[in-house]
Order: structure tokens, then C-alpha cells, then sequence
């Protein structure tokens, strides 16, 4: 198969757009190359289509039109890249967004505060989002139920941390924070990582479960002061 054959495959699902044409032909390569294909960096699929969010438009190609392709962080592409694993088609999802009044009352009902972070923001490119708690490439539905707001910074590690993770999304604190607690990031020294590793092998514990425990005995005596 060549790659005229495999944009022929598509268009009789869906018609495509010339940025994602281009996509497409860019991932594919030469023909020579065999599957998986070579990467490519963002950078240069930026450069390409010239959108900010060309990311956005590869997703679609997977998810809309069942594209085997897949992202990783490659240090030899200084960032992200993608590549076409394969030439099968899976059954696609089609990615619906929400109405402008869904949005207007998911970002209401939750005090335009981010799920994750609890950063309050307006809604924008840069500040709050809608986001599926459960993206569509791992079954995720477009109910409103699977839709929280989250801030951009937030979205994006989130979308990061999606990427080949194979475990239950159910057990995931980016999809229900509520649940499972809020993913965040603090600088401790090597030294007391080890102690907290070595004390959760010991008593089967969680790392996480042993840092809220501590955090909590230690605010616990500062406020007794």
C-alpha cells in the first residue's frame, strides 16, 4: 500500500482536510520506509502545517479516522514526536466537542476552578478548558459526565501522562481527582525519597499514602502550637 491508497481509505470515511493531508504524507514518508515508520518531531510537523495546534489535528486522524499513530517523548527530537505504526484502521471514534452553553455551565458549576490544580481562570486557549476524563482513545464517551474543567498547564500534563499508559483509567487521579487525590509536584531531596520508598516495600504502603500521612501529622502539630 501506498500512501495515496491509504488517504483513499480515509476519504471514504471521512473527508480530510489539507493540513491533515499533510500530516499524513509527512508521517508516511518515503515509501521505502517500512512500519512502524521514522519519527517525526513536533517541531517539524509545527513548521509544516503552520497551526499552533497541529497535535490537536493528529489526534482527530486516530481517533476520528482510526489512524494507527502514536506520540512519545524522544530526547533525540528535543520534545515530542509521532509516527504511523502501522497501516490498519481502527474503528473510529468520532471526537465531539461541547456547545458553547455545555461549556458555559461545566466552567460554572465547577466556579471556573480546574479540577486538578484548583487554580481559578477564565476560559481560554491559555486558561480553563473542557477535557475528557477519560480520553476517547482509551473508550471514553462524549457524555457530559466524562467532561471536567482543567487548566491548560494541567491539560497538558495530563495529555503527557496519557501516552502509552496501559492502567485503569478508572484508578487515575488525572481523570478523578476527586477520588483518587490530585496529582502535584514538590521538590524533596534524594535522600528522603529513599526513606519514603524504602518504608512503603516495608509496610506495603503507597508512597503517596506515607507523604499525606506525613504532611498532615506535620500540619497537624504546627496548628496545635
Amino acid at each position: 500500500m501506498n500512501v495515496d491508497d491509504y488517504l483513499n481509505l480515509l476519504a471514504e470515511r471521512k473527508k480530510i482536510s489539507d493540513v491533515k493531508e499533510k500530516i499524513i504524507r509527512r508521517l508516511w514518508g518515503k515509501e521505502s520506509n517500512s512500519f512502524p515508520k521514522p519519527w517525526v518531531s513536533s517541531a517539524e510537523l509545527l513548521e509544516l502545517t503552520g497551526q499552533k495546534y497541529f497535535d490537536r489535528r493528529t489526534r482527530e486522524l486516530r481517533d476520528q479516522l482510526g489512524c494507527d499513530i502514536e506520540t512519545a517523548y524522544l530526547e533525540s527530537c528535543s520534545g515530542h514526536a509521532w509516527r504511523i505504526h502501522s497501516a490498519e484502521l481502527a474503528d473510529a471514534q468520532d471526537r465531539e466537542y461541547l456547545t458553547q452553553s455545555q461549556k458555559n455551565k461545566l466552567f460554572q458549576d465547577a466556579s471556573f476552578t480546574c479540577s486538578t490544580c484548583g487554580v481559578q481562570l477564565q476560559p481560554g486557549v491559555r486558561g480553563l478548558q473542557a477535557d475528557h476524563k477519560i480520553p476517547l482513545s482509551r473508550g471514553g464517551g462524549n457524555e457530559l459526565f466524562n467532561w471536567q474543567p482543567m487548566c491548560n498547564n494541567c491539560n497538558v500534563g495530563k495529555r503527557r501522562a496519557c501516552e502509552g499508559c496501559s492502567l485503569d483509567c478508572g484508578t487515575c487521579s488525572w481523570a478523578f481527582p476527586e477520588k483518587h487525590g490530585v496529582r502535584a509536584m514538590f521538590s524533596i531531596s534524594e535522600a528522603t525519597l529513599r526513606r519514603v520508598d524504602g518504608y512503603a516495600a516495608q509496610t506495603g504502603q503507597s508512597p503517596d499514602n506515607i507523604m499525606e500521612t506525613a504532611a498532615n501529622y506535620y500540619l497537624d502539630e504546627q496548628e496545635e502550637r
